[in-house]
């Protein structure tokens, strides 16, 4: 399978028995959640979830910004004409063999094409995981650890 930058993807249950954790998003059935793809120089490809709950994350939004000036872990967007959250705060790091399917519309895998929002998560992204591999964050997941056992 080729994984393309800002494409949306399912996981395989596999990868949520292997790194079990209550921290993770729940997959339902290998349907959903979506996962919006990006690859980094060392092979692992981070997928960061995205939800429905729009309004939900338009207040914790608001509430970063009013707090930090800046909202770091949530991105709202639109995938296929709908807005959605991409919820950076949560990414994972994957490898190949954990990638069920592409997301597709009419047999068509989706991939984000909107450059601005690409800029935008892709900024956030690698802020976030920067602060993350500097400790000056620490998600209740430990994504480092499991990038460790994926390379």
């Amino acid at each position: 399978m080729n994984i393309i930058d800002c494409g949306l993807y399912k996981l395989k249950d596999s990868y949520f028995e292997k790194f079990s954790s209550k921290f993770l998003i729940q997959n339902k059935s290998e349907k959903r959640p979506f996962y919006c793809a990006i690859r980094s120089a060392d092979g692992i490809i981070w997928f960061i979830p995205l939800s429905t709950q729009v309004k939900s994350y338009k207040l914790k939004i608001e509430k970063d910004k009013e707090k930090y000036g800046n909202c770091l872990y949530y991105h709202i967007g639109r995938i296929a004409g709908r807005e959605r959250v991409f919820l950076i705060g949560n990414m994972i790091p994957v490898k190949i063999e954990y990638i069920r399917s592409a997301f597709t519309i009419k047999g068509v895998p989706y991939i984000v094409k909107d450059k601005a929002l690409i800029k935008a998560i892709m900024t956030k992204a690698k802020r976030y995981l920067s602060l993350v591999k500097a400790g000056k964050l620490r998600p209740n997941l430990d994504i480092l650890k499991i990038q460790s056992k994926l390379q």
